[in-house]
């Protein structure tokens, strides 16, 4: 007798049924769920694969990045800042240091080309790359590195012994905001001296701006991966250092909150449906209230940057991108409210318009007055190159979108050019096209992510190697560009406590002469009670060419002393080892030349010692004697 088939094979469809064949209905019934089972064991077998193949790339993945952030942790203590060179910082650092960062690189390129995307992953070696970058010099110097972030503490150590600020003193009483933020970060924390934290803004803002970047990605591409590689290459390219403890680092990453904010409620053209949900009265009347409190916040604390967000913005909004169009109009009044009270102090300290000569305005007219070393000269070339490249790959990227018909290049090229307008009105005390990069540069970085990422949208681990490769060239550039200056940016705790115990003991009305540039000036709170031109290292000697280009001594005390009577009759003199490393770099003054004008001091009974130590001592000047 025959069996009766299985109930839900009489209940199939017909074409699901197996045609009569030449068995029986035993056979066929057997054959019908042994194939059944086969197929079934073989979607089970392939899946397993899938998943174990992922699961492999993952943890490979991930032990290549734990290895690589191993390594350039157990380097850090082989790394000496006190024996730096012409080249600056990347020669003192170990190979192990090297190796873990090509880990990193690798192992980033690794996860933006697997099967699965992981967000998470990619945030991972975003932020490693961000601390092994930005974080080895904190990490190694004992105090924040740059001479000038000194002022920038002097003013927050003002306004909290004070609690309040005199527009009378200098031009960040008169734009306060980063200062009074961070005053109240102090006192929250604890750390009323911002010495013990400043040096880790050079980690945290590029880390902010870097997620902000990728949110902007994200929001303009509607691509996960694509926005990871937007915020990889603004990491490894943004080698100005403007991301230090200081107004601009804070202005920009408003500013970069701001576009992220209008172009995911305002936009007229957003490119996935995604967003489309998000575009209701209420969501954009609260996206129009965030974006004028940014810019309120950007207008206090930073002179450029509100109008680059008002060129920006107004750009945007003609090009058909953003509406409304009068939130432009808006933000301009922010900024023109705050500057009118304060036109007069800015035209008459430093100028509002250089001229419209791009030519002199993007130069840096500072850099002809000396004759840096080849370290220097290589260090330069360095990032003029990595600027070229991330300009190339953007002009790419642009390219490439244009073709697909990507709406988030115009949105892109339009916020990386506006930056260029800078050099058309103020060369911006010869930064001006530092800050055209530095503005430029998250957009430039989006539009480079279209470069790199594959022309049908999905990324393969074929294309590891050429990412890889690309990256790790960036990185390479960054580095001597980014710390080929460590030599004469890292300050000592000595020279560091010079400056503290000038700000202390110092007679109110008195002047600190510096025998050369590289000095923390403005340290503390009573800065203001001492006399200066207030410039980043004034008053100093070099700045004088009858001290350059020759041995000092005691014959030069008499025009010493004249120097510092121009300020005042009760004067210091600072020297300091990083004076020495600045004039040997730029080519001041010979070898030993403020060596032997200190020993002059130190002899002459006009000169007593007010502070020594090993990297620092500071003279007073008696003129009754």
């Amino acid at each position: 007798m025959t069996a009766n088939p299985p109930i839900h094979t009489l209940t199939q469809p017909l074409a699901s049924v197996p045609l009569p064949s030449t068995t029986t209905t035993t056979t066929t019934t057997t054959s019908t769920s042994t194939t059944t089972s086969t197929t079934v064991t073989g979607s089970t077998v392939t899946g397993s694969t899938a998943a174990a193949r992922n699961l492999g790339g993952l943890t490979l993945t991930m032990t290549v990045g734990t290895t690589g952030i191993i390594m350039w942790a157990t380097s850090l203590g082989g790394i000496r800042m006190d024996s730096l060179g012409d080249y600056g910082l990347p020669p003192a650092l170990p190979v192990r240091w090297y190796a873990g960062l090509a880990l990193l690189v690798i192992g980033h390129a690794g996860a933006l080309c697997q099967r699965r995307s992981r967000p998470w992953l990619l945030a991972g070696f975003l932020t490693a790359t961000v601390v092994v970058l930005y974080g080895t010099v904190p990490l190694c110097a004992d105090v924040p590195h740059y001479p000038w972030v000194y002022k920038h503490i002097g003013v927050v150590r003002y306004i909290d012994v004070h609690g309040s600020i005199d527009p009378g003193i200098d031009i960040y009483h008169r734009w306060p905001g980063f200062f009074a933020v961070a005053t109240l970060f102090g006192r929250l924390a604890g750390q009323r001296n911002p010495v013990t934290y400043a040096a880790w803004a050079e980690v945290f803002f590029p880390l902010v701006q870097a997620g902000i970047v990728a949110a902007t990605a994200r929001t303009l591409t509607g691509r996960t991966r694509t926005a990871a590689m937007a915020a990889f290459l603004f990491v490894v390219t943004n080698w100005v250092g403007q991301s230090y403890f200081a107004p601009q680092a804070f202005g920009l990453t408003m500013g970069l909150g701001l576009y992220l904010v209008a172009l995911r409620f305002l936009g007229t053209r957003q490119p996935t449906v995604e967003l489309t949900a998000v575009t209701g009265k209420a969501a954009r009347r609260t996206a129009i209230t965030i974006i004028c409190m940014l810019q309120a916040a950007v207008v206090v604390s930073h002179q450029l940057t509100p109008y680059l967000i008002v060129a920006g913005m107004g750009a945007l909004s003609v090009a058909g991108y953003l509406r409304p169009r009068w939130l432009t109009l808006v933000l301009a009044g922010l900024a023109l409210a705050w500057l009118a009270p304060n036109l007069g102090y800015v035209e008459h300290n430093f100028g509002l318009l250089s001229g419209a000569n791009p030519v002199a305005n993007a130069t840096n007219a500072h850099v002809h007055e000396f004759s840096p070393q080849p370290g220097k000269i290589f260090n330069a070339r360095a990032g003029y190159a990595l600027t070229a490249s991330v300009c190339l790959l953007a002009i790419i990227g642009a390219w490439r979108g244009l073709r697909r018909g990507e709406r988030a290049v115009g949105i892109a090229l339009v916020l990386a050019v506006v930056p260029v307008g800078i050099v058309f009105a103020q060369n911006y005390g010869g930064e001006a096209s530092l800050r055209v990069v530095l503005f430029a540069l998250p957009f430039a970085s989006v539009l480079g992510a279209l470069a790199l990422e594959p022309t049908d949208g999905g990324w393969r681990l074929r294309q590891m190697p050429s990412v890889s490769i690309v990256t790790g060239a960036l990185v390479a550039m960054f580095l001597p560009a980014f710390t080929g200056q460590e030599e004469i940016n890292i300050m000592t705790p000595d020279t560091v406590r010079a400056a503290d115990y000038f700000d202390t003991h110092a007679a109110t009305g008195s002047v600190l002469l510096l025998a050369g540039p590289d000095f923390p000036l403005r340290y503390g709170p009573r800065y203001p009670e001492f006399r200066s031109p207030g410039s980043d290292d004034d008053p100093n000697l070099l700045h004088a060419v009858r001290f350059r280009n020759r041995q000092l001594g005691a014959a030069d005390l008499d025009d010493v002393v004249a120097v510092l009577r121009q300020y005042s009759t009760h004067g210091y003199l600072a020297f300091a080892t990083s004076q020495d490393v600045y004039a040997d770099v730029f080519g001041l003054t010979p070898p030993g030349a403020l060596n032997s004008l200190e020993d002059a001091v130190a002899r002459s009974p006009r000169f007593q010692v007010f502070f020594t130590s090993p990297t620092a001592r500071i003279y007073t000047y008696q003129a009754n004697r």
